[in-house]
């Protein structure tokens, strides 16, 4: 997870939700919450069951406001020293890729105080 541009002190809405690709939970991936105003960029990593929740050093969530969500496939641990190439990617139809970019995902999310759950299921 990733977090910058968060001050200490800000109230926070807890943010948490499942997302899935034509009703199936997607179980790799992560969930990216932006707001370039403010400078906050914050991920959620997917669990199995497609299930997420923003979990910080400062608390659970996000600062309130509005944010672009991205969906994203999971990061790839690249092998250290030499290599004769970059490594294969593996395909995640699951993800399509216009959900992958804030600017073209089409999900927004607008965070209050208390519970905020943010479900995304995902269509080719």
């Amino acid at each position: 997870m990733g977090l910058s541009g968060c001050g200490s002190g800000q109230k926070l809405g807890r943010v948490h939700g499942k997302v899935t690709f034509q009703g199936q939970p997607v179980s790799e991936g992560i969930v990216c919450f932006s707001n370039r105003e403010k400078g906050i960029f914050l991920t959620a990593k997917l669990n199995p069951d497609g299930t997420y929740e923003l979990v910080t050093a400062q608390g659970r969530g996000l600062p309130l406001g509005s944010y672009q969500v991205a969906i994203n496939p999971p990061l790839v641990d690249a092998p250290l020293g030499p290599a004769l190439g970059p490594p294969k990617l593996p395909s995640y139809p699951n993800i399509p890729e216009k959900y992958r970019k804030p600017e073209t995902s089409g999900l927004t999310l607008t965070v209050q105080e208390g519970d905020n759950v943010f479900n995304v299921d995902m269509q080719p």
